[in-house]
Order: C-alpha cells, then structure tokens, then sequence
C-alpha cells in the first residue's frame, strides 16, 4: 500500500517445539522491521525523522476462518484502493503457496 502495510504471520511461540527467545517477542519483532524499514525508505527518500507512526494496529488471528479472512482483506486491500485491477498483479503482494489455494 502506497501509506501502510499489512503483514498476517503465525508467531513462531505458538509452535508446540518453539523456542521461546525474548528477542522473537511480537513487539520486537514488529520493532526491527519498523527500524529497518525506516532506515531504508529515508535513504531512498533522502530524508530524516521518524517514518512510522508511533502506534501499529494489530489483532490475534482465533481460528481458521478470521485467518482466511484477514488473509483475503489484506491480498484485495490494493484492488479496493484502486491501486491494481487484480490482487495478483499488484507487485508488492507476497502470500504463502498453502494460502492461495483459497484464493486463487
């Protein structure tokens, strides 16, 4: 999206063999690729400053289905914004093979 971002992830702790490693917490997680990010587009942009806003917005996914729904939300976002005719084409969309059955 031309102003924010979707990402839908299973966190690795909810794994029965998970590790759980303070590091791989949701908020430092989300932390380091908002750090990241930012870093890289104010290089492109040749700015400075903050880049994010301060608060994300984010959900526990319960089941299946709210997963298949937040799935297929976030894939049509750019058609709703008439940012591409079709969620396919739209050349900042990455969605995991064992998703786009439904999809497809």
């Amino acid at each position: 999206m031309s102003n924010h971002v979707h990402m839908v992830f299973r966190h690795l702790a909810n794994q029965k063999d998970a590790v759980v490693d303070e590091k791989y917490v949701i908020t430092n997680i989300l932390y380091g690729l908002k750090r990241f990010s930012a870093i890289s587009c104010n290089k492109v942009l040749t700015r400075k400053g903050a880049f994010w806003q301060a608060e994300s917005f984010d959900r526990l996914i319960r089941d299946e289905n709210e997963l298949e729904r937040v799935i297929q939300y976030t894939l049509f976002n750019p058609v709703k914004a008439s940012l591409a005719e079709d969620w396919q084409k739209w050349p900042f969309t990455y969605c995991k093979p064992e998703f786009l059955e439904t999809f497809t």
